[in-house]
């Protein structure tokens, strides 16, 4: 969700209100994503390395976090409407104990909904997410919880803050047109994953751009599994010819002459 103070600076809007718009770009772009079939969404709140701004714009972002997220969980509201279950996943040691006591009331409430997720990053990078799951391994190791050799990419999903959230990145959208990943769900990316780096404010990212995106991805997506069907008949078909005709060579001969 990047490019809300450059919306306030262009503008001539105090920081907070592009801030305050980019709060309410999330809830229609949540809205979209979950009328459109998206399961699991995850968003960028508020990165580890934000707190090195000022404390005057910290506390905004975190008023209007705990305030969107109470609103969302109301009565026929979002999570109400479309049965979402919130999760705030971060690293929970920076946060005041007022705010952490309000974000675990708002997962508390929403703890039954099983239809869609959302994930919160907040406060959350993925450097510190690593560290996070590489700490909790060698803790239970040295307690005698796990043996060396069960040590692989498996025990890792389970102690992300994630917990047991192994799905791949479908897709990654990065706002206001900067092509970095500033630190975020790099473990979660891989080579099936798209990446989008729309030019465009997260306060002007609206509706449209959200669908475009994800139909976007379903055409690629299908193109993929299409190319996944014609190579697995192909396989087939080349194992019902060798086991028709075993005499045929499995080489071609290392060269060919052609004559009229």
């Amino acid at each position: 969700m990047d490019g809300n103070r450059r919306f306030a600076k262009t503008h001539n809007l105090p920081l907070k209100e592009g801030h305050r718009f980019g709060a309410d770009a999330l809830v229609r772009v949540l809205d979209c994503c979950f009328r459109l079939g998206v399961k699991n969404v995850t968003t960028y709140a508020f990165s580890i390395e934000n707190f090195s701004r000022k404390s005057e714009e910290v506390e905004t972002i975190f008023t209007l976090l705990k305030q969107k997220l109470a609103l969302i969980t109301s009565e026929n509201q979002l999570c109400d409407v479309h049965n979402v279950r919130i999760r705030i996943i971060g690293n929970r040691s920076y946060l005041p104990p007022e705010l952490l006591q309000d974000i675990e009331k708002i997962e508390d409430q929403t703890r039954d909904n099983t239809r869609h997720v959302l994930f919160v990053a907040f406060p959350y990078t993925s450097r510190d997410d690593m560290f996070h799951a590489t700490d909790k391994i060698i803790e239970k190791l040295t307690n005698g919880e796990i043996e060396f050799d069960q040590i692989d990419e498996t025990l890792y999903n389970a102690n992300f803050y994630y917990e047991n959230i192994d799905e791949p990145v479908d897709i990654l959208i990065r706002t206001s047109g900067h092509t970095r990943l500033s630190d975020y769900m790099l473990w979660q990316c891989h080579q099936d994953s798209v990446i989008e780096f729309p030019n465009t404010l997260w306060p002007m990212f609206r509706f449209y751009s959200t669908w475009w995106t994800i139909f976007r991805w379903s055409y690629y997506k299908t193109l993929v599994i299409q190319d996944a069907e014609i190579m697995q008949l192909k396989k087939i078909s080349n194992a019902q010819v060798k086991k028709k005709y075993p005499g045929i060579p499995r080489t071609h001969p290392p060269f060919a002459s052609v004559t009229r």
